[in-house]
């Protein structure tokens, strides 16, 4: 990253006595391991020197059922948004109120107004007689008061469109509910407008008819089943409020204009109808421009984007699997096909292109079957709407068009605008400006797409050959401000000079440590508020999803608390969870499909079974594996035939050492062991082939009689979705599979998926040119034929109940480099020419003492938890449970809890003749709720000496912080280090995570008498009401499920006040690097 010239505010970096070393990282969605590994000269590794584990929450929800978590913000956000809601419910009557009052509708004293709802029991009936007769000023207010209470559905402009089932698949459809709502608002309407009536008028018709005038749900039958279901034919918008708002008020005006004036109207009918705007969603950066924002999806230009950037990647295989680019004709048939559908199969762009039935498009697969095409003007060059002058616009005023139909919120601003700037009617306007288009925004700016587009048209050019022809820098190589403080210049460790870009003749600098991820990465995270008073995460923004968000910050702790001890790393390699490089919608994805495969795994299991006549549970993996590869030569199991030699593979066959999995292309060239580089074949193949690609071999398949032609017929009749599977047989699969690297081991050491290339852009502002992240997939067979499994499991398998794994894994992290590799890769070679069944059973360690290091460093690790220190999650329980006037609870009917002790009182200011009073002539609360979650204990001296405890509920101590001055008051009161909330010497205060060292005699042998002093670190992991606290060792993982299984030996350990001091505890910490704090025991 060349960040700037300004070396004479910079100061050389001294180099001399730092220790060169590389950092092993396995970044996790709740884990992070590390491993630090010494350098030689040669720049290898030939020492461990150190190792750690930090644990930390997700930021989500538990998952139910095996699917994703919601993140926790989400829970509360809903729950907030009821609050406001009827927050300002409350205040709009208390408004409306003081109004009828002011303007001499409503008597002030509040008796008088109580007996008006016996005097007029009837509300619908003043409505109804509003229109007809004068009424009382009282009456009135009665009226409009409970108009008031039922003020009906608003409809949102951008979300109130009717679907377009042309549109493509990327339209949004509006729900069942929403629109069997919206339906029973449109019949109602109807009604009234033919009966000349408002809706006051048809509810009091129907009340007098013994008709219901609420929706209600009634009990169905549907598909066997009886369910509740919703009705809407009740149901009023907020238009039909105002209309019968206007009807009464231009009635009694014409009684009592004195009374009803235009100022009392105009005041009325605000506070009736007036609703808050929403508050707009803000987008992301522009990936090329961070100063800019997203356009949205539906922006035309936005359409042709994807459009051309698909088109222009599209490949297209033959017969004899040979790939090409479309040409600029082809391309350019395409995308006039994309421009005028919805969407295209593939099948109708090989009719386009007139290609065989055969043929095959790269990004076409099992899940893929069509590309999108321009939804937006579909949908708004229907008659309906612009018809065929949408394409008489020119591009810019198609772009502006839609800008105005996302952006503008009122519908008659927008209306006047395509009036004026389209010549359209009103009416013609008013339905374009219902047409729903596709939702959300795209990574580039509106500014960035006009310059990229063009560029994209062009030729059949790639996006970032696109983005360069557009005069933008690639992304990665973007600056940002920084404070000369905050770096330092470059040192190249090769040559301990100063590191200069041959290009502009600047001196690379490097960070001390690592920033706060928002401000390098500003065009990964949503705006920040720029202010510098405000925190870091505020200030610069932060990446949406939480799960990445907090993973970064981690690593941000832990490189610089490594950095702090140790110096900068000179090379960082990273491997990254699965899940933290996916979406919300791939994980889904991914685990239904964990669950089709674990499913198929059982039926497979049975079938071999049945054939080997053994128990399922017997049914060795390889079989299962071997299983799969047949299937999927072809649906018909009389057809399965060798790819290779064309013979018919039956199923004792298959199950014999007569077939073999086969790796496609070698596996000591790709080091890929994944199902898309396996099938199965006869064993002779295996010997034939050898450690070559099957286009290399083709000559000696020939003398066997297997042509490589009739091989690539029998490989290209695979389904769609093994096409690229298909595709390694290919005289260039090989290099197909390699793309745009240089050879299999760089390829096998670089990860260029999204998040892998923010982790590698961040890391690199502290070690600049020397971060790796790696793929998943190579470090557990690594792993495991170095014997580290051992370490910590037993039976050659991996222990996921120890925290510690993550760093074993780190372990193999931090040596897999390019010679590493290449030794892997020979050692492979080898077995394979033995004709060993285990592919790297000969592969030597890293250096001769490395799994002594890594078992000394793992002994040696305290696993850091990041502690919970947070007051502000769930407060109480969402049920809601009776209090009677005698203090005692009432148990709600839902609750499966049917002993509560305890609730945190609710009272109602206002209504304590609904309620009662207390001797105080306090409001006696009237509901209550179960605490949500207890904030913390606090342990602290009595009066003797011993020890006592309180527990804090979060609820307390939201309390505590809320009623306090200020925030800083409420928080100092709260965590005070000396003296308890309750004013009392503190001993300590445990939160969840926190971390508590004891002492215990235990026996020194388990048929000894004698009884050694042990030293062991617990973790908070649960704070009962009643002072019990459950804890666990430091590095216990899963402890959750471990401790409810009954046949798990693993079992909590809990404490109270008494019996930590007898053990001698005490709170501890320790850092992100595993650094141990411990400020001994205290009686």
């Amino acid at each position: 990253m060349w960040m700037g010239a300004r070396t004479d505010a910079l100061k050389r970096q001294d180099v001399s006595g730092a220790m060169k070393y590389r950092l092993g990282i396995d970044l996790g969605s709740t884990s992070l391991g590390w491993a630090v590994f010494r350098l030689n000269d040669e720049g290898l590794p030939v020492a461990l020197i150190k190792a750690g584990v930090r644990i930390f929450h997700d930021g989500r929800e538990a998952a139910k059922s095996g699917g994703v978590g919601a993140p926790l913000a989400v829970k509360r956000r809903i729950a907030r948004g009821l609050r406001r809601r009827r927050d300002r419910m409350l205040k709009r009557k208390k408004r409306l109120m003081n109004q009828l009052i002011a303007f001499g509708f409503f008597p002030e004293d509040k008796e008088a107004r109580k007996r008006l709802e016996t005097l007029y029991p009837n509300p619908y009936a003043l409505r109804a007689a509003g229109v007809e007769r004068a009424l009382k000023p009282e009456e009135f207010a009665r009226a409009l008061f409970h108009l008031n209470q039922r003020r009906g559905f608003k409809s949102n402009r951008k979300l109130d469109k009717e679907p377009d089932a042309g549109a493509g698949a990327d339209v949004v459809k509006k729900s069942s509910e929403e629109s069997a709502m919206k339906a029973g608002i449109s019949d109602l309407r109807k009604t009234l407008k033919e009966r000349h009536y408002t809706a006051g008028q048809l509810f009091n018709e129907r009340l007098g008819q013994g008709a219901r005038v609420r929706n209600r749900s009634v009990l169905i039958t549907k598909g066997g089943k009886e369910q509740l279901e919703s009705t809407y034919e009740m149901s009023i918008d907020r238009q039909m409020v105002a209309d019968e708002f206007d009807a009464i008020w231009k009635t009694q005006a014409g009684f009592n204009p004195t009374l009803f004036n235009d100022k009392a109207r105009d005041a009325l009918r605000d506070t009736l109808l007036f609703q808050r705007p929403l508050k707009p969603i803000r987008p992301g950066r522009c990936t090329l421009m961070p100063e800019e924002e997203r356009a949205p999806l539906a922006l035309p230009s936005s359409q042709r984007f994807r459009i051309y950037q698909e088109v222009n990647n599209l490949r297209i295989s033959d017969d004899q699997m040979n790939e090409r680019a479309l040409n600029l004709e082809e391309r350019d048939k395409v995308v006039a096909l994309l421009e005028g559908q919805g969407e295209s199969k593939f099948t109708n762009l090989r009719k386009l292109l007139k290609l065989s039935g055969t043929t095959h498009f790269n990004l076409e697969d099992g899940k893929r079957d069509r590309l999108k095409g321009n939804a937006v003007s579909i949908a708004l060059s229907k008659p309906n709407a612009f018809g065929d002058a949408w394409a008489s616009f020119d591009e810019h005023l198609q772009d502006e068009i839609v800008w105005r139909l996302v952006d503008e919120d009122s519908e008659k601003v927008l209306v006047d605008w395509l009036v004026a700037t389209t010549k359209v009617d009103a009416e013609r306007a008013r339905a374009i400006a219902r047409v729903r288009l596709p939702e959300g925004y795209g990574n580039l700016s509106r500014k960035a797409l006009e310059r990229i587009v063009p560029e994209l048209r062009k030729g059949v050019v790639t996006y970032s050959e696109a983005v360069q022809a557009a005069g933008f820098e690639h992304h990665s190589k973007l600056g940002f401000d920084y404070a000369d403080s905050d770096v330092e210049t470059y040192i190249d460790p090769r040559t301990a000079e100063p590191l200069v870009n041959p290009e502009t003749g600047e001196i690379q600098v490097v960070f001390k440590s690592l920033p706060y991820y928002g401000k390098p990465l500003r065009r990964h995270v949503a705006f920040g508020t720029d202010n510098p008073k405000d925190p870091e995460e505020v200030r610069y923004g932060k990446i949406a999803n939480p799960t990445v968000h907090i993973g970064l910050n981690q690593v941000r702790q832990v490189v610089n608390g490594l950095i702090r001890f140790y110096g900068r790393p000179a090379e960082v390699v990273v491997e990254l969870a699965r899940d933290l490089k996916q979406s919300k919608k791939e994980r889904e994805e991914e685990q239904r499909e964990q669950k089709r495969n674990q499913d198929r795994n059982e039926r497979i299991a049975k079938e071999i079974a049945a054939i080997l006549k053994i128990d399922p549970s017997a049914v060795k993996k390889r079989d299962i594996v071997k299983w799969k590869l047949w299937e999927e030569l072809s649906a018909d199991a009389a057809d399965r035939r060798c790819p290779y030699s064309g013979q018919q593979i039956s199923k004792s066959m298959l199950l014999s050492d007569q077939v073999e999995i086969e790796h496609i292309l070698p596996f000591s060239r790709t080091l890929d062991d994944s199902m898309h580089n396996k099938t199965v074949a006869i064993t002779k193949v295996n010997r034939v082939k050898a450690n070559r690609t099957p286009y290399e071999a083709r000559e000696d398949f020939d003398r066997e009689g297997w042509k490589y032609d009739d091989i690539l017929l029998r490989v290209n009749a695979f389904p769609r979705h093994l096409q690229r599977k298909a595709k390694r047989f290919a005289p260039d699969g090989y290099e197909q599979w390699l793309g745009k690297e240089k050879d299999f081991i760089a390829r096998a050491l670089n990860d260029t998926r999204y998040m892998s290339r923010i982790a590698k852009q961040y890391l690199e502002l502290v070690c600049p040119r020397g971060v790796r992240v790696i793929p998943g997939g190579v470090t557990a067979k690594i792993r495991h034929h170095l014997g580290l499994n051992d370490i910590l499991g037993e039976d050659g398998l991996k222990n996921r109940n120890d925290h510690r794994h993550h760093a074993v894994d780190a372990c193999v992290i931090g040596v897999t480099d390019s010679s590493f590799m290449q030794r892997l890769a020979t050692a492979s070679a080898r077995a394979h020419e033995q004709g060993m069944d285990r592919l790297i059973s000969s592969f030597a360690a890293p250096w001769p003492t490395y799994r002594d290091h890594v078992v000394r460093a793992i002994d040696n690790i305290l696993v850091s938890h990041k502690p919970d220190h947070g007051y502000q999650k769930a407060m109480l329980e969402d049920t809601a449970h009776g209090i009677r006037k005698d203090g005692t609870i009432n148990p709600s009917r839902s609750s499966s809890k049917a002993n509560i002790s305890f609730v945190n009182p609710i009272s109602e200011p206002g209504q304590e003749r609904r309620h009662g009073v207390d001797v105080e002539g306090k409001p006696l609360p009237y509901k209550g709720y179960v605490g949500g979650s207890n904030y913390c204990i606090e342990i602290f001296k009595d009066e003797k000496g011993g020890w006592d405890w309180e527990v804090i509920s979060t609820f307390s101590a939201y309390q505590i912080v809320r009623k306090a001055e200020t925030l800083r008051e409420g928080l100092r009161r709260l965590r005070n280090p000396k003296l308890s909330t309750s004013g009392r010497p503190l001993v300590m205060r445990l939160m969840m995570d926190d971390t508590v060292r004891m002492v215990d005699q235990v026996p020194d042998s388990p048929d000894s008498s004698r009884t050694v002093c042990k030293k062991e670190i617990f973790r908070v992991l649960k704070i009962s009401a009643n002072g019990q606290v459950f804890m666990a060792p430091i590095n216990e993982a899963n402890v959750d499920a471990r401790n409810r299984d009954k046949t798990d030996p693993f079992k909590y350990i809990s404490k109270m006040a008494g019996s930590f001091k007898k053990s001698k505890a005490r709170q501890v910490t320790i850092s992100p690097i595993g650094r141990l704090s411990d400020p001994g025991f205290k009686e």
